[in-house]
């Protein structure tokens, strides 16, 4: 049932909004861990999981704009109630995103950037390449996967969402474990990836929802496809960033001594670290559809504060030496060389959940009350932390590779939650009082 706008939200009100979206990230960050284990046990792990991720951090830049649909679409549902202009919208640019990945995936221009611009050669280049091929369809069903959760989330159906993560989950781990027989390499977890989320987009394509009852608008109020771009640059720029900075990341380190062992140990901690933070991962979409008024935020945001220390505990627990080795070694069978490495990076990793969880409440709130100009340059000030950040640790932490990447992540993380809880006091809150955010507004 869609509560009324102004209505309380109580902690149960929470839960049964909230808990079908905490299975849903922790299926969803599942797939990372399963393909980093399904790959740790090929001939060659340390290239195949390096080239994996390298290659999986450029797909996630491609299809990253696409994204934004699961906001823009709960909006315009909860602010107008047609989804027709944002369903033109996806597609086109899916059409688009999905063209650019296989020209990378098929033409000389993958081999350019893997090799020029993200600097990986030899073994890490062939397997990223190798995996882009069977990566290119990714941003044509995210498309699908994002509009139909934003319709869902609109509708206050989350169960669906949770169900369509699980059977992602399902057929990426039944795919990777059944080809680790097989010499394929990063290629094995493409094909994964792309199998699991083809399931997923079906489902929740397929998934019925009620649309949200909403005031009569004026003809300017109602307009649809003239607004939406400004509405979405902001939030377009955002999911671009934040898959950027993993490739970024992985730039940084393929200059380090050891790149190898550098880029598959933080991938492997990264797969482990966002996993395990998975409960504040679907935040944005609490404050997106519960929070319409100042009462809401306090409210909202007390639940959701709760959420995240309560994970940032969880993961302190866990990166305590000994606790922190036995869940590598046994989830992944790392070598010597990369558990160490991997290991002294945890406790670093361990920060991420409280920080995580303040961007992602914020930025819901930010697109409920129409700042989207402000997600956008949260999203740019903090890649621009991460590379002024970079050079200066890249010596005194290059031995390291797995803890240089996770520290530049918290650092930009910082700087990103700073900002954007200065900008909740000065707009956010102020529009949130005024009156309910206008249509499809940007910053």
């Amino acid at each position: 049932m869609i509560p009324e706008p102004g209505s309380p939200i109580n902690a149960r009100g929470f839960l049964v909004f909230y808990l079908p979206l905490v299975a849903t990230s922790y299926l969803l960050t599942a797939t990372n861990p399963l393909l980093a284990a399904a790959l740790a046990r090929t001939s060659d792990p340390a290239a195949a999981l390096a080239g994996y991720g390298v290659a999986f951090a450029l797909i996630g830049v491609i299809y990253a704009p696409l994204l934004v649909l699961q906001q823009v679409a709960a909006q315009r549902l909860l602010s107008v109630g047609d989804l027709t202009p944002v369903r033109r919208f996806a597609t086109v640019v899916a059409i688009v995103l999905s063209g650019v990945a296989a020209l990378v995936a098929f033409t000389p221009v993958g081999t350019f950037i893997f090799e020029r611009i993200v600097g990986v050669h030899d073994a890490i280049l062939d397997e990223a390449v190798s995996a882009m091929t069977a990566l290119w369809p990714v941003p044509a069903l995210t498309a699908v996967r994002a509009l139909h959760q934003g319709r869902l989330v609109a509708g206050h159906r989350t169960r669906p969402i949770a169900l369509a993560t699980g059977a992602r989950t399902g057929v990426l781990a039944v795919v990777a474990f059944a080809l680790t027989t097989t010499p394929v390499g990063a290629w094995l977890g493409a094909v994964a990836f792309t199998a699991g989320l083809g399931a997923e987009a079906i489902i929740v394509s397929l998934s019925p929802a009620p649309t949200p009852t909403v005031p009569e608008l004026s003809a300017v109020e109602s307009e649809g496809e003239d607004r939406l771009l400004s509405f979405s640059t902001p939030l377009m720029l955002n999911v671009v960033l934040w898959w950027t900075t993993p490739l970024i990341i992985n730039s940084v380190l393929a200059r380090t001594p050891e790149p190898d062992c550098s880029i598959a140990a933080f991938t492997v901690v990264e797969a482990v670290a966002w996993f395990l933070a998975a409960p504040v991962g679907q935040l944005q979409h609490a404050s997106l559809a519960l929070v319409d008024c100042r009462a809401r935020h306090e409210r909202v945001r007390r639940y959701a504060a709760g959420t995240a220390f309560l994970v940032t505990a969880l993961l302190g627990v866990l990166a305590v030496p000994g606790i922190r080795e036995w869940i590598l070694w046994t989830g992944f069978r790392l070598d010597p060389s990369l558990l160490e490495p991997a290991g002294l990076a945890f406790p670093v990793a361990a920060l991420y959940p409280v920080l995580y969880g303040h961007r992602q409440y914020y930025q819901g709130l930010f697109v409920r009350a129409g700042c989207t100009g402000l997600v956008g340059r949260g999203a740019a000030l903090r890649v621009v932390v991460i590379l002024a950040a970079a050079p200066l640790l890249l010596g005194p932490m290059g031995a390291n590779g797995a803890r240089l990447g996770v520290t530049l992540a918290v650092v930009g993380l910082v700087a990103e939650a700073l900002f954007l809880e200065i900008m909740a006091r000065k707009h956010a809150l102020r529009r949130l009082d005024r009156a309910p955010p206008p249509l499809l507004e940007g910053t």
